[in-house]
């Protein structure tokens, strides 16, 4: 499973929010802290940065996430292999379908959680913690990857999104190690020069993030 920062390091005047933190069923951003004024709300803002490692809203998102991952779905007919892999950069969620590669997205980043149910709705899946050769060969790849050593990986992909996501996401791919192109020059790639829009949309809901 995905690590969940403990709280036992915030000073014990906080409490009181740990246990909120830690308790509460979350629907949204974590703000406004109950019983809190304005100054004391940024105090223990600080105070969690500088204990825990990360802002409160993102500790919140890494429990809905777990939420998500540990749930029991009616509707699953596949297993989908998940697997957390620690990086330089933080800890990473790879989730494997039965094609490939599904979803690689860093811990506590805005909109794990609406990948993560995407990609159970498509796939219909129940999510697996587990280690295969596929989960053993992207770890491998990641390493190499971060260490400068590794340009291109062989690990498959099972995208999960509309046609024209994918097409925008193949455009990714087909970009050079070390080099970028802008939204325009993508549209142009696929022949679509006026959909600039469409392609950055289609970026920002690309689940597999290297």
């Amino acid at each position: 499973m995905i690590t969940l920062p403990s709280l036992n390091n915030l000073p014990s005047k906080w409490d009181e929010i740990r246990y909120w933190l830690e308790t509460q069923v979350f629907e949204c951003e974590v703000m406004p802290y109950p019983n809190l004024t304005e100054h004391e709300a940024k105090q223990f803002e600080r105070d969690f940065w500088d204990n825990i490692g990360c802002a409160p809203e993102e500790y919140v998102r890494i429990r809905r996430a777990i939420r998500l991952l540990e749930a029991r779905y009616p509707d699953s007919l596949n297993e989908l292999v998940c697997a957390a892999i620690a990086t330089p950069l933080g800890e990473m969620l790879a989730v494997f379908g039965n094609k490939g590669l599904c979803l690689l997205e860093f811990v506590g980043q805005k909109h794990l959680e609406q990948e993560i149910a995407a990609v159970q709705k498509a796939l219909r899946g129940r999510f697996v913690f587990r280690e295969d050769e596929r989960t053993q060969l992207l770890r491998q790849e990641l390493d190499l990857y971060f260490k400068g050593r590794l340009k291109t990986f062989a690990t498959p992909l099972e995208q999960i999104g509309t046609e024209f996501q994918k097409q925008a996401w193949d455009a990714l791919l087909a970009i050079p190690y070390g080099e970028t192109r802008s939204y325009k020059e993508q549209a142009q790639h696929l022949g679509n020069p006026k959909a600039v829009r469409a392609v950055a949309a289609a970026n920002g809901q690309n689940k597999v993030s290297t």
